[in-house]
């Protein structure tokens, strides 16, 4: 069998598993068998404001965790290094509060959510990817 056919039907198998690993929402699939979908919430560069589309991938976190019945939440903030450590660290900190604040006002209790504010990732690129939170639902 030749490489290139090999290489194109690994692509093929690795196709419809990439496809399901992003849904529309933000919303991206866990494969670890003990959490649920992680839930993306993406910022503005030097920016901890909720956006409509943010507070709606909250609230569909939100909903999920209830209805699920997760036994927790982890928020993950993220920073661009687009600042000073110190200050994406202090960004990711806020970052990770607002969301907090958010899925208690959709009906989460506080002591289901655990924070974890990881602070500046990735390089000085400010894509949107390293300027998120990550809502992770656990079983």
């Amino acid at each position: 069998m030749s490489s290139s056919f090999r290489r194109f039907r690994c692509l093929m198998f690795l196709l419809p598993v990439l496809a399901t690993a992003t849904t529309a929402n933000g919303q991206t699939a866990n494969t670890a068998s003990s959490e649920l979908p992680r839930f993306l919430v993406y910022f503005d560069e030097f920016s901890a404001n909720l956006s409509d589309e943010a507070r709606s991938v909250i609230a569909d976190a939100a909903r999920r965790a209830k209805e699920t019945s997760a036994k927790g939440i982890v928020v993950q903030a993220r920073a661009s290094a687009t600042g000073t450590a110190e200050t994406n660290k202090y960004l990711a900190q806020t970052r990770s509060s607002i969301v907090t604040d958010q899925l208690e006002a959709d009906g989460i209790t506080r002591s289901m959510i655990r924070q974890e504010p990881i602070g500046q990732t990735g390089s000085s690129d400010p894509t949107v990817y390293n300027r998120r939170v990550d809502i992770i639902l656990q079983r």
